[in-house]
């Protein structure tokens, strides 16, 4: 058994198999199968060709699997029950992995050592926008054994080094007795961790965000999403104090285009971002991925599936949303009050590699 990561490595080993199970997949699942497939398909139908047995699996390949879409193309579910699995980490090379530029911001030059892990699978929420539930089924969400992500975290610091972490599930926050213990174990340990992991307002307390921070969680990200949400308004100078105050930096994900959303609902979204002057924040053109109800709810839906990438030139969405989201990532990077803030926060080796990075162009 190998695992290949064709984003790691472009070139596909030259050992034989007799069965090739391709992942559509990348680390935000919600949003990185579908505009993989352009890849995947041709890959599959190469393999195909060459007498391998052939098994497409992933967030996509699922929301089709029931359509037979690809008629030679054996659909995997992924298994239900993930709670008990523990991952193959001798088949990855971690050397060829670096954490988030955001996430290592006071240790630009340490971003090695990176590692991913979940101590929960599923998500308890119903957002239209969103096609997560494709993936773990419409039950609760289940909880890892804590003996169990202890075991994998020491493995993962031990004999990979890991230093930098970012744990994966869909909201870590949901239930503080299982953050309590998890990072209660790791304090015990005395490990120096980097981490960060995804978080949800009205799940978080002082006691609890306190107790993370102790534990070497680093960064929360929130979904704040969009001004039309109630969640948008409530709580929120709470939450960010909150976070701050317990030492955790924010990185706050936005979407703009959401159907029912005019430009000015995009402008009071950037307007609190500004105000709020996260840390770091992510900019996301509003999609309707395969598998959420808003994709279910169209009577024609974009069948490109590159045009489901985030900085694809024919990405599906009013033009006039890719045009302001992506000045709005410029307006946010170089105000003056975030470079200071990111400077003060982080040092200056920071605020130059955010100076450095603001001319770039994505597409």
């Amino acid at each position: 058994m190998a695992i290949w990561d064709v984003e790691v490595n472009p070139i596909m080993p030259g050992t034989t198999y007799e069965q090739i199970i391709i992942v559509v997949m990348g680390s935000n699942p919600s949003v990185s199968s579908t505009p993989k497939m352009p890849a995947a398909l041709p890959l599959a139908e190469q393999l195909k060709g060459e007498g391998v047995s052939v098994v497409l699996t992933g967030l996509h390949p699922m929301t089709h699997a029931s359509e037979k879409d690809y008629p030679w193309v054996e659909h995997f579910p992924l298994m239900t029950e993930l709670t008990a699995i523990t991952p193959a980490w001798d088949l990855i090379d971690f050397s060829k992995y670096r954490a988030h530029n955001w996430h290592c911001l006071d240790r630009l030059d340490q971003r090695g050592h990176y590692g991913v892990m979940y101590t929960s699978f599923g998500c308890p929420f119903n957002c239209f926008y969103c096609n997560i539930k494709t993936l773990y089924g419409k039950s609760k969400v289940r909880y890892r054994p804590i003996p169990d992500i202890l075991a994998e975290l020491d493995i993962l610091v031990s004999k990979y080094g890991i230093k930098n972490l970012k744990i994966a599930d869909e909201c870590f926050t949901l239930n503080e007795g299982h953050v309590n213990l998890i990072c209660e174990g790791i304090i015990s340990r005395g490990y120096d961790l980097n981490i960060w992991a995804y978080g949800r307002g009205d799940t978080v307390n002082p006691a609890m965000l306190k107790k993370m921070k102790r534990a070497g969680i680093n960064w929360l990200a929130y979904g704040f999403e969009t001004s039309k949400e109630d969640k948008f308004r409530a709580r929120n100078g709470d939450i960010v104090k909150m976070t701050r105050d317990a030492g955790i930096n924010i990185m706050a994900n936005f979407m703009f285009g959401l159907p029912d959303e005019t430009e000015d609902d995009w402008k009071v979204s950037l307007e609190m971002a500004i105000k709020e002057n996260f840390e770091f924040v992510n900019f996301y053109v509003a999609l309707p991925y395969p598998g959420s109800v808003w994709y279910l709810g169209l009577e024609n839906p974009p069948t490109d599936w590159s045009s489901y990438n985030q900085f694809s030139p024919n990405i599906c969405a009013d033009p006039k949303v890719v045009q302001f989201r992506d000045k709005a990532w410029q307006t946010y990077i170089t105000r003056p009050e975030y470079l200071s803030m990111i400077k003060r926060k982080f040092g200056e080796q920071a605020e130059s590699h955010i100076k450095e990075m603001a001319p770039r162009r994505f597409r």
